[in-house]
């Protein structure tokens, strides 16, 4: 019945997720080994076992369901298959001390047979020993004719002889039933080795449970932390592009997070050097790169066409290198930050007026977009 509900349970999550998402190897796995659990001795040998294992697997359902790709989907299928394979083994343990049961009450029942054919061989063969020698005695006593006395000793022998025959059965019977009482013993020492090997693989099963639901619980706890941080970091990021876009240009681009900083709030005409107001203004950009973690930056300089090419191809790159070295100062990772003088290559506005070539005179601060991982 377990086992209808479950595939009842796996045709409602395929026609819910679709089937363009396909179950996890785990999830396969753990419905594989349920379906043997249920299907084995485990069913009326092991029934609370087989219990926890489907109700183990209907977790795993469901949360496959909810989120089809998730490691917690993953992680209770992986617990279902163990509980199930638990349920293999208690069902083949059980069945196998029922057999040896019905072994060890078979013998006592031929054992005994065995001693009462015994006895009443010996009893037997006593009464045709007395039988005889009374025959004897009472031939010895009685002599009147000599062929009678003869004739009665050559039967009162064969009755001997007889006797004699049914002894040595009787002993032959006594042997045969000590080599089966041995044999017995044998299997009696075979089932206490047995039982023996129950009792540890008892205790071996016991701990493999406890150490699985101690990596479950581990597991759980685990994916409540990584819950949390993604959402503390996933904040701290929201809080870090709103402190941003408070002092700078912020745009989202193919090639990551644009941050725009006027040359003419960094910068004297035609120089490099860091002004004290530039300062204070990139004290909050490395503020606010900082409260994340850390990404890979590009610092691009940027200037308008007055002068030569080569001039302001040298110029922008030691503008873009003054904001690298201030940024590093302020505890950002060195090897997280390139530098390009763009020069006058890349205009955003006609160079033709002044508010043009202001605009046009930059750093651009890129924040490039982090690996996504692959699922799990």
């Amino acid at each position: 019945m377990k086992t209808k509900q479950i595939l009842s349970l796996v045709t409602l999550v395929a026609l819910f997720v679709g089937c363009a998402t396909v179950a996890p190897n785990e999830l396969i796995n753990a419905r594989s080994a349920y379906q043997v659990a249920s299907e084995g001795p485990a069913g009326q040998l092991a029934p609370a076992e087989l219990h926890k294992a489907h109700e183990a697997l209907v977790l795993a359902e469901q949360s496959f369901l909810k989120e089809p790709n998730s490691s917690k989907t993953k992680d209770l299928a992986y617990v279902a298959q163990r509980k199930s394979e638990q349920a293999v083994a208690l069902g083949a343990i059980a069945a196998d001390k029922a057999s040896k049961d019905k072994a060890e009450a078979g013998f006592r029942e031929k054992q005994a047979e065995i001693v009462k054919q015994t006895k009443q061989d010996l009893s037997d063969s006593e009464k045709r020993i007395a039988e005889a020698q009374a025959e004897l005695d009472k031939q010895a006593a009685v002599k009147e004719s000599k062929d009678k006395a003869d004739a009665d000793f050559q039967k009162q022998q064969a009755e001997i002889a007889q006797a004699k025959q049914a002894l040595s059965d009787s002993e032959k019977r006594t042997a045969e039933a000590q080599a089966e009482l041995d044999k017995q013993a044998a299997v009696k020492a075979s089932k206490e080795k047995a039982d023996a090997d129950f009792q540890k693989q008892q205790a071996e099963i016991k701990a493999s449970k406890e150490k699985a639901d101690a990596d479950f619980q581990k597991q759980q706890a685990e994916i409540v932390q990584g819950k949390q941080d993604l959402s503390d970091s996933e904040k701290r990021t929201a809080d870090a592009l709103a402190a941003l876009a408070a002092i700078a240009a912020v745009k989202e681009e193919e090639r990551g997070l644009v941050v725009t900083l006027s040359g003419s709030v960094l910068f004297r005409s035609a120089k490099s050097t860091l002004l004290s107001s530039a300062q204070v203004k990139l004290d909050q950009v490395a503020k606010a790169l900082l409260a994340v973690r850390a990404r890979n930056l590009i610092v691009e300089g940027h200037t308008d066409s007055q002068g030569s090419e080569s001039y302001n191809q040298g110029l922008s790159q030691r503008r873009a290198d003054a904001v690298r070295d201030y940024l590093v100062q302020k505890g950002y990772p060195a090897d997280r930050i390139q530098t390009r003088g763009k020069g006058e290559g890349s205009p955003i506005a006609d160079n033709a007026s002044p508010e043009g070539r202001a605009n046009n005179r930059r750093v651009e601060i890129v924040i490039e977009r982090e690996l996504q991982k692959p699922n799990q």
